[in-house]
């Protein structure tokens, strides 16, 4: 399944990084410049699978490291019910 970004989650980036803020809970949570990748392209409807790809395209030198960094981070965001399964 497709995980989906809850409507009241949004992202700020700032120079390196970024900041979801959850609009509901008024928690927040730092995101690197690959999280914020993710998350951006989870917004836009994107997979793990077709994230992973993406990522991999734009950073060569990761290569190896993506598949697990995205899963990883789309597991931590279920957990803070930021993505939800469609």
């Amino acid at each position: 399944m497709t995980p989906r970004v809850v409507p009241h989650v949004t992202l700020v980036r700032e120079s390196e990084a970024a900041v979801l803020l959850d609009k509901k809970s008024g928690k927040y949570f730092r995101l690197n410049r690959l999280g914020a990748d993710v998350f951006e392209l989870l917004s836009a409807g994107q997979s793990p699978e077709e994230i992973t790809e993406t990522l991999r395209k734009r950073f060569p030198a990761a290569r190896e490291r993506i598949p697990d960094d995205v899963l990883r981070l789309v597991e931590q965001l279920r957990a803070a019910r930021i993505v939800v399964d469609r």
